[in-house]
């Protein structure tokens, strides 16, 4: 039991409950920014539905696909313009929705562990 605390002293751990709680409030003051990114995804699935002929869910899976850079290649852009949405613009919207995501759960886990150090 006393090795458990000698850990916990050297490495803090916070429970999911309040990693989660914080998250979703930092999530919740960046909404508008975390809307419009993904909100920029889709607009970008209707893009590639109309250049590239695609159905409308096909359309958003190869749009969401090329944000977040996975890239099965079982759909892919044959025009210029879609190339240029699936190569270009989709990632760089998809690394900054990402980037956003990992610093809100940075800073969760900051908020989280200096909330703990206080209680002790």
């Amino acid at each position: 039991m006393e090795d458990v605390e000698k850990q916990q002293q050297k490495f803090p751990v916070i429970g999911f409950r309040t990693f989660f709680g914080i998250f979703v409030k930092i999530i919740y003051t960046l909404r508008k920014i975390v809307i419009t990114l993904f909100m920029f995804i889709i607009a970008m699935g209707f893009v590639l539905m109309w250049v590239e002929h695609l159905s409308f869910w096909d359309a958003q899976y190869l749009s969401f696909l090329s944000a977040f850079t996975i890239g099965y290649g079982d759909i892919v852009p044959k025009t210029a313009i879609g190339r240029f949405v699936c190569v270009i613009l989709l990632p760089i919207t998809g690394m900054l929705l990402t980037g956003i995501m990992v610093a809100a759960a940075l800073n969760a886990i900051d908020r989280g562990l200096r909330m703990g150090m206080k209680d002790k």
